[in-house]
């Protein structure tokens, strides 16, 4: 591990709205411990879980060609997959801990080329030091192949890495993002907040941008009373695309407000600009004096420009009984996914949760992403993806689980396979007296 990568991760991720002593009124994003580690709305012990399960997929478009210059298809995949992971929050009188982990190792019994394993990890904490101070800490990490989407990347919206639906290619990638922020309470109703994330994404795919930035951020929020809050945030970032890819500046100013609808609902609204300033080299068609001249038609030559965009986003947040609901849509700046760089996203994405059944638990998201690349000639970039799972109780400890995920990339490409699903069926053991949730 290089110094880049020790320095990440000692340092820990967040935009600060929570507190665990007092209440501030409702935040826009989560931050710290957040929902990070809850099921259905609803914090839990710390709880372990194993599974083996048969899968098959028919969507893997892996990033490599044949002898002939072609995109490699590939049609059925089906195999072994074995699970792992721990998810649970734990409180103290002025601390909050949130875990959420999750590893997959698959192996595809007419392909063993394609084995391989996803590795997912997101860590919260929040503590607070004194009336007047708090902190807040997280850490997003892993490693991606398979671009199916996840219901923990669609609810941590200050992530900047680690977004396999918005990746082309079944392509290996590793992920890092670590962040820190302090909150100085000056009052009953007024926080400020000051921190930053550092991050990193490395790509295995040769010719894909690596990844290194940061993102430096100063907000204030203040409570018109106990259910609204209103606020404004500045963020400046800076992505570097290695290995000589180019760069990128943004500043992003958004005001925000939020509030609870009755005790159970919270709803956010966010909005205002980014300032991108984007520098890079791009392929452009050569003078037809130059292309006689050199034997090429086609040349690198670099470009900088600088645009102004609309950014924010709207949130709703239902914490029912036994269930929980989130909605969100929005447009923001993203770092691309190696292949588009700096680009404008725009999102859309739902996910609900339930366990009142007893020995039941069924959960289904849904989302759409679009990358609009800010500087490259590229064609846009969406996709639309869903899918659900259900787990039931056997005995105490072993539980039937199945889970089936769905995509459809938008991006036209010759002998690129856009659609594709992928599901999986077994058994798990999770002790435990209420229904495994891996979602």
């Amino acid at each position: 591990m290089n110094k880049i990568q020790i320095g990440l991760f000692c340092a820990f991720v967040s935009t600060a709205f929570a507190q665990v002593g007092g209440y501030l009124g409702p935040g826009v994003l989560s931050s710290g411990a957040g929902t990070i580690g809850t099921r259905s709305g609803q914090q839990v012990d710390l709880r372990f879980f194993a599974d083996v399960s048969g899968v098959y997929d028919t969507g893997y478009q892996p990033y490599e060609v044949d002898s002939k210059g072609n995109l490699v298809t590939i049609n059925g995949l089906y195999g072994v997959q074995l699970d792992g992971g721990a998810y649970g929050t734990h409180s103290w009188r002025t601390a909050q801990l949130g875990l959420d982990y999750s590893g997959s190792f698959y192996d595809y019994t007419n392909a063993t080329k394609y084995d391989g394993s996803m590795q997912s990890l997101a860590f919260g904490y929040t503590y607070q030091k004194s009336r007047r101070l708090s902190f807040d800490f997280r850490q997003i990490g892993g490693l991606s192949t398979i671009n199916f989407a996840s219901p923990v990347y669609l609810e941590t919206p200050t992530s900047f890495v680690g977004q396999p639906t918005s990746a082309i290619f079944d392509s290996r990638f590793y992920y890092l993002q670590s962040s820190a922020d302090m909150n100085i309470i000056t009052s009953a109703r007024t926080t400020f907040t000051i921190g930053g994330d550092g991050y990193w994404v490395r790509y295995s795919g040769q010719g894909l941008a690596n990844l290194n930035g940061y993102n430096l951020r100063g907000e204030v929020q203040h409570r018109l009373s106990r259910t609204k809050t209103i606020g404004f945030i500045y963020e400046r970032l800076h992505n570097d695309f290695a290995p000589a890819f180019g760069h990128s500046d943004i500043n992003v100013g958004e005001g925000f407000y939020s509030t609870s609808l009755g005790r159970r609902w919270t709803f956010a609204i966010n909005g205002g600009v980014f300032q991108s300033e984007v520098s890079g080299i791009q392929q452009v068609t050569l003078n037809p004096v130059l292309a006689a001249l050199l034997g090429e038609t086609t040349g690198t030559a670099a470009f900088y420009r600088e645009d102004i965009y609309p950014s924010g986003s709207v949130n709703l947040t239902g914490k029912l009984k036994n269930s929980s609901l989130t909605l969100a849509a929005g447009e923001h700046v993203s770092p691309g996914n190696g292949v588009y760089l700096t680009s404008r996203m725009e999102s859309g994405t739902l996910s609900y949760s339930y366990t009142g059944i007893k020995k039941w638990n069924f959960a289904i998201y849904g989302g759409y992403f679009k990358l609009a690349a800010i500087g490259q000639h590229l064609q846009d970039y969406s996709t639309w993806n869903g899918g659900a799972n259900a787990s039931y109780g056997l005995t105490r400890s072993f539980h039937l689980v199945a889970r089936f995920d769905a995509r459809d990339q938008q991006i036209h490409i010759v002998g690129y396979k856009n659609q594709g699903y992928r599901t999986t069926l077994g058994i798990a053991w999770s002790p435990g007296d209420v229904p495994l949730s891996l979602w």
